[in-house]
């Protein structure tokens, strides 16, 4: 009897555990929602959503170098190169980099609603360090564009294929703030409006010298050549005129064409050293100028020569709009920021009426380069930038009546050599090679050129360096 009792226990427990696990192994096993791909290559569906997702970015590795008077800091544009010029920052440097993205994509009877956010970050000197830094963040809804992201001015087409430290002169990779409608015309050609935040990099004004800059006996401007005398500051007036910007664009199997154009207003006003305002003179001392920008971009696809093969060309010019230009004239003067406007002493007879602007910053720009494919895995890229930066009337010369000043034209140029290969999908590796040359143009002989402040007649005002760059990116 204790033995069927036993028996009949040790059945029922196998039963009854036998049971549980099945029932565990369903649950495991229960039925879920699938993930479905969607008809746009790398993107998946989100379970439940009509919502198609995508996550990319990349890591990546920088080493650069440089000589001795190319003042970089893993940043290498040629305003930073100082004649004659001794660094005290590393010649070699190392980064890393990360950049991730995420894109949710919904089809809808007013077309594809959009969502999209970048972030990078950048360190080399830290355990664990970077700011994680907002690149892109906008709303696409069918035509419309809402938010932060590449300047409706730009045409990265043309853009030079470098290494991230470098800048090459006639580029320009501006994001900011907008609202931008596209509309297409069919036969390839689109057309894009927007309005776009008039803030950007916080345009100023640059103190003019001589009669224009003077009659105060001292110079007012942001960045002078006076040093530390003047009683006053220019500063950002209120400005609630966002930058008008359009492109009219055209693809075809040859290549694109692009052209751009932006209008943006100055506002400047100046106030007392300490920052108060209004400043210690009679009358407002406020002034504004309309600025403007236009580019010409082109890439040519060059298939005879080589599979992939293509030409690219950009020119850029502007006008009080040096925002446009990616900006090389504050760097000169030993400033930050973009210069737009020369700021002089305004009227001193009626000073209410205004007429401190004497002058805008001008600069034009020209980028080219060539593409050759070499074999499916390997390319070298040829290339070359010019561009011009002038003022009028913000260099003291003693060479001639104190009450006079000159003007100041800045030239560099760059070329470079850049190879990239990518052994296996996603994963590259680039090595370039740079030369970039500064040329300040007149002696500045009241004031300064260059990052560090090279004074006075004896200083060269040319001067020319290489830079080289190694870089590995794997995307995802």
């Amino acid at each position: 009897m204790r033995n069927i009792f036993l028996g009949s226990a040790a059945a029922f427990l196998a039963a009854t555990t036998g049971a549980q696990a099945a029932d565990m192994m369903m649950d495991v096993k229960a039925p879920r929602e699938p993930v479905y791909r969607c008809d746009i290559t790398g993107f998946i569906e989100l379970p439940g959503t009509d919502i198609c997702f995508k996550v990319g970015g990349f890591a990546r590795l920088v080493v650069v170098g440089a000589e001795d008077q190319w003042f970089g800091d893993e940043f290498y544009r040629p305003d930073s190169i100082v004649p004659d010029g001794h660094t005290l920052t590393d010649r070699i440097q190392m980064y890393g980099q990360g950049r991730v993205n995420f894109d949710a994509r919904t089809s809808t009877e007013y077309g594809t609603v959009r969502a999209f956010v970048e972030m990078q970050a950048s360190d080399n000197d830290a355990r664990t360090g970077g700011s994680f830094d907002l690149r892109h963040a906008f709303v696409q809804f069918g035509n419309w564009t809402f938010g932060k992201t590449w300047s409706t001015f730009l045409h990265l087409d043309s853009s030079a294929s470098t290494t991230d430290p470098y800048v090459i002169i006639g580029d320009n990779f501006m994001r900011r703030n907008q609202i931008r409608y596209t509309a297409s015309f069919g036969n390839g050609f689109s057309l894009s409006v927007a309005l776009e935040d008039q803030d950007y990099t916080a345009p100023t004004a640059y103190g003019a010298a001589g009669l224009v800059g003077f009659p105060r006996g001292v110079n007012p401007g942001a960045w002078n050549q006076v040093g530390l005398l003047f009683p006053a500051n220019v500063v950002n007036d209120r400005n609630d005129m966002p930058d008008i910007v359009a492109n009219l664009r055209v693809d075809g199997d040859w290549g694109n064409a692009q052209l751009s154009g932006a209008i943006t207003n100055n506002e400047f006003r100046e106030v007392s050293l300490g920052g108060a305002a209004p400043a210690p003179y009679p009358g407002t001392q406020t002034d504004s100028e309309i600025g403007w920008a236009a580019l010409f971009g082109l890439v040519l696809n060059v298939p005879s020569v080589g599979e992939g093969d293509y030409f690219a060309f950009k020119a850029i010019y502007t006008d009080g709009a040096h925002q446009y230009f990616q900006d090389s004239f504050a760097g000169a003067q030993g400033g930050t920021g973009v210069i737009n406007a020369i700021w002089g002493a305004c009227n001193v007879l009626t000073p209410a009426t205004g007429g401190c602007i004497v002058d805008t910053v001008t600069t034009w720009s020209l980028l080219a380069s060539y593409t050759h494919n070499w074999t499916p895995t390997f390319a070298s890229t040829l290339g070359g930038g010019y561009g011009n930066v002038s003022a009028d009337d913000v260099i003291t010369n003693f060479f001639v009546p104190t009450t006079l000043a000159s003007d100041s034209s800045n030239d560099f140029w760059q070329v470079y050599l850049d190879f990239a290969w990518t052994p296996v999908p996603r994963t590259t590796f680039n090595v370039d090679l740079v030369y970039g040359n500064a040329d300040y143009g007149l002696p500045q002989t009241g004031g300064c050129i260059g990052p560090v402040g090279i004074c006075g007649p004896a200083a060269d005002n040319s001067d020319g360096a290489f830079s080289a760059a190694f870089q590995v990116t794997r995307s995802f």
